[in-house]
């Protein structure tokens, strides 16, 4: 009984999966083998001989629901798209293995018009303007209702295992981060900067490379980004 119900789990999985085109040549992806035996394998509690109790992680339901947006389009794997697979708008990136990732959109002639290299999580503008490449997953900011999250640094924090996050990253304030006064702390060389906006669309507000210690104040809608460093008050 319990081999046939994780079957069906691998099953269900499979069938959220869809008709996605999954990128066979990364480690990255969140739809692969791996993570179909990882959420397939779950704690199965047996109450009666007629009726067992499925017990999955908060992780694991998350990234059920992730593949449900990506079923609809709402989110998109790891991967290299064209023009008209990705619809314009705000994204949040995410990476499902606490290290960082790359993402970058081209126009129509092959000039990267916008890219980043993220050490966790960020936000990104989707101009639907040519090629595009993420190795993280692109979550639509309108669907984080959905999920139950307020923002991409909550979604990294269930995605990850990880609570109370404050290390490197794109902080979105009013979602991830309240508004006011930060002391940011470096690992050796660290660099902090407040934006406009998402990569793609966005102007850099303050921006500074320091070593020790660094204050800074940002305002609603303003974006936080922090590499080599963490927010330590």
């Amino acid at each position: 009984m319990k081999k046939l119900i994780f079957l069906l789990i691998a099953s269900l999985v499979l069938v959220a999966c869809g008709d996605l085109d999954i990128n066979t040549n990364t480690n990255e992806n969140i739809i692969d083998e791996e993570r179909i035996e990882e959420i397939s394998d779950v704690e199965i509690e047996e109450e009666n001989e007629d009726e067992e109790i499925i017990e999955l992680s908060a992780r694991e339901e998350m990234i059920l629901d992730v593949l449900d947006l990506v079923d609809e389009s709402l989110a998109f794997d790891t991967g290299s798209y064209v023009k008209g697979d990705i619809p314009k708008g705000e994204y949040a990136f995410i990476t499902f293995d606490g290290s960082g990732g790359y993402y970058s959109e081209e126009d129509a002639s092959g000039s990267i018009i916008d890219n980043e290299n993220f050490d966790s999580f960020g936000y990104v503008q989707v101009h639907e303007a040519g090629n595009l490449q993420t190795r993280g997953v692109l979550v639509n900011v309108e669907a984080f209702e959905r999920l139950g999250v307020s923002g991409a640094k909550e979604l990294y924090e269930i995605l990850n295992d990880v609570e109370n996050y404050n290390e490197s990253g794109w902080y979105k304030v009013g979602v991830d981060i309240d508004p006011g006064k930060y002391i940011i702390e470096s690992y050796g060389s660290g660099y902090v900067a407040v934006m406009s906006g998402p990569v793609g669309n966005s102007n850099i507000v303050d921006n500074e490379n320091f070593e020790g210690r660094y204050s800074v104040n940002v305002k609603e809608g303003q974006y936080l980004v922090i590499s080599r460093g963490y927010i330590s008050e």
